[in-house]
């Protein structure tokens, strides 16, 4: 059902242990599906919308969904999503990764694993059943690992004002290779975001999918297209999203902004309001998630309230700055795409966040040079100030 894919972008300092992870769950994958596979199904009941199986309804069943649609197989003997215990049908010839069936994904029960299932999973999202097993997270580490990056023009905020934060994955340093999708969870201010009285909804935060972007250009040619789920749960502070690519849409690879959250302030804001992005599970077009991410954190405050803000200046894309050569064993350039642009200076980090030195730049300039060669051989983060705003890249010093 789905192309043959090429691996997620793993830094070199994983690929070892990365390797050793997926041998292990390879094996146990198909122990599990051999001795377990069918006699699971027969013996459990199902609830519709927990397709994981795991007792709550939540984002990452989008994903297992996400990845079965599509499919047909046998129709459960009562064809309902309503949230209780139902008899199962009999085993799909399809199973995901570790040995669960695909018959967990029809949530309606009729034999067709399409767009209605997913409405299924609407209707019962944040309900639980039995002991909740919690789903499996990577935690990334900024600069080694792909970060999942909330960024802003300006963190400056008003009340009662409309608020953007852009949402972008991968670098051009760690790129993504064969997505599939993404799931994680928003973590939100309730008390200086706007809510909705409808549904219990949040009419404060919203999310659009960026187009063009290189998981989503519907508009031009062949089929990259990617669709988007999320859950507001007000009583949480938390909104649940999956990011996923569309049937016969195929892998995607590449990197940079993916999405956009629109957000609107209370009519009264009190201190700083804070967006993270956490709980990230990221899948390749295998539906193996061995990969980290990192998360990330936007903050918004008043213009009274700006000694809130640990940076104040705009964050920039990442295409906005271009390191070369990079691995590098000497001298390193850091070059602005922007010619109205000024590099005003760079800060030096090693991997361990240690604070090297300031280079301050002649000005106006929009391209330096500095000697990377004369320390150690490592991942370094530059964070570049300049006059449009801030971004930090990650620099290899090799041997």
């Amino acid at each position: 059902m789905h192309a043959s894919p090429r691996p997620i972008f793993v830094p070199e300092t994983q690929k070892n242990r990365s390797l050793k992870v997926w041998k292990a769950k390879t094996t146990a994958a198909i122990l599990a599906g051999i001795l377990m596979g069918v006699t699971s199904l027969k013996a459990q009941q199902v609830w519709p919308g927990d397709v994981n199986n795991n007792g709550i309804v939540n984002n990452v069943d989008v994903l297992f969904w996400a990845f079965a649609e599509g499919t047909q197989g046998p129709s459960r003997p009562s064809t309902s999503g309503d949230w209780a215990p139902q008899d199962p049908s009999e085993p799909w010839p399809e199973t995901f990764p570790g040995g669960l069936n695909f018959a967990f994904a029809d949530c309606d029960g009729n034999g067709n694993i399409n767009s209605a299932d997913l409405n299924v999973i609407r209707d019962n999202f944040w309900q639980t059943q039995g002991v909740v097993s919690l789903d499996e997270f990577l935690a990334g580490t900024v600069g080694q690992d792909p970060q999942l990056l909330l960024d802003t023009d300006d963190q400056i905020t008003a009340p009662g004002a409309d608020e953007s934060a852009r949402l972008s994955l991968g670098s051009e340093q760690i790129q993504i290779d064969s997505f599939f999708g993404i799931a994680f969870t928003l973590k939100f201010d309730t008390l200086n975001i706007r809510p909705t009285t409808n549904m219990g909804g949040n009419a404060g935060i919203q999310l659009d999918l960026d187009n063009p972007t290189w998981i989503n250009d519907p508009m031009g040619m062949g089929t990259n297209r990617s669709e988007v789920f999320m859950e507001v749960l007000d009583d949480y502070a938390v909104a649940q999203v999956a990011i996923y690519r569309a049937p016969n849409a195929g892998a995607a690879s590449g990197f940079g902004r993916i999405a956009t959250f629109s957000i609107v302030m209370e009519d009264i804001i009190v201190g700083r309001i804070d967006l993270d992005t956490d709980s990230i599970r990221m899948v390749n077009n295998e539906f193996l998630s061995e990969v980290s991410v990192a998360p990330s954190r936007l903050s918004f405050a008043t213009a009274e309230d700006s000694l809130l803000l640990k940076d104040r200046a705009p964050f920039l894309p990442d295409e906005a700055v271009k390191l070369y050569p990079n691995p590098a064993d000497g001298w390193l350039t850091v070059e602005l795409a922007d010619t109205d642009n000024e590099i005003q200076a760079v800060d030096l980090y090693n991997a361990q966040g240690t604070y090297l030195g300031r280079l301050n730049a002649p000005r106006p300039a929009t391209a330096i040079r500095f000697n990377l060669g004369k320390y150690p051989k490592g991942l370094y983060f530059l964070k570049i100030k300049t006059k449009k705003g801030t971004l930090t890249k990650t620099a290899a010093r090799m041997p």
